[in-house]
């Protein structure tokens, strides 16, 4: 008898597979993103059922195979469901989901990609945070996990600080002055990023993860970030995810 695997995770995803089995993919902070089929869990009372549903968040019991894992049992110690009984919430955790999905990996550690998901949909779940800005705080910090972390402290030339026109350019923003002096990166994503703003880019990569969902910011300072954010994303994220049409300001 095979034995089995305790890992920590989230369901990112769950799909029906033959008559009464699903398919599910979990992020675990052991082995990052793995699939797992759940045998019966489509069945009346089955004890796997509530296991397999997306947005659960707790431990669970596997066994490995070659190529998939099983699930055995789990125990939910957070379910997120009030996310799915509306509509723009359930929008906004299907992005999430997804984005994770894609940019983590079989087999690799995911202690704080995972820690970053679970205390963004209990972001969501409170209400506080407008789910506007908590989008593009998870994106921000998520990328960075990724090693894609920019460079938004000063000009990456000339370290000035004080610049508010500013071009995304080379990993990172480069002043106006900098960039009047390289006729190839003129014109290329100019954007106005006030000082406001720029503390808040800053704050979302270094802050620590209990604090990462504490603040809000100004409508001028949403929209500032939201255009850094369509800039950055174009650059080093260049891929169009399917739950980004539900929400209005993803287009």
């Amino acid at each position: 008898m095979k034995d089995t695997v305790t890992l920590t995770g989230m369901v990112l995803v769950s799909s029906p597979v033959k008559d009464y089995d699903k398919r599910i993919e979990i992020l675990t902070r052991e082995r990052g993103r793995i699939p797992a089929f759940a045998n019966g869990a489509r069945k009346p009372n089955s004890p796997v059922s509530a296991c397999t549903v997306p947005f659960t968040f707790g431990s669970f019991q596997v066994y490995e195979g070659r190529e998939s894992y099983t699930l055995k049992s789990g125990a939910i110690d957070n379910y997120f469901g009030s996310l799915a009984e509306d509509y723009d919430s359930l929008c906004y955790a299907s992005y999430f989901t997804e984005v994770a999905r894609y940019l983590t990996r079989e087999g690799i550690r995911a202690d704080n990609e995972l820690m970053l998901l679970y205390i963004t949909f209990r972001a969501l779940q409170a209400g506080i945070v407008p789910p506007r800005l908590i989008r593009r705080i998870f994106e921000l910090r998520f990328m960075s996990l990724q090693g894609e972390a920019p460079g938004i402290s000063a000009c990456i030339r000339c370290g000035s600080k004080d610049a508010y026109n500013v071009y995304m350019a080379e990993g990172g923003l480069i002043c106006q002055e900098c960039t009047g002096k390289m006729p190839g990166l003129k014109g290329h994503h100019p954007l106005t990023l006030g000082h406001d703003a720029r503390y808040a880019l800053q704050y979302i990569v270094s802050s620590p993860f209990n604090k990462l969902y504490s603040f809000n910011v100004s409508q001028q300072v949403m929209e500032e970030i939201d255009r850094f954010m369509k800039i950055y994303l174009a650059r080093y994220l260049p891929h169009s995810f399917n739950s980004a049409k539900f929400i209005p300001e993803i287009k």
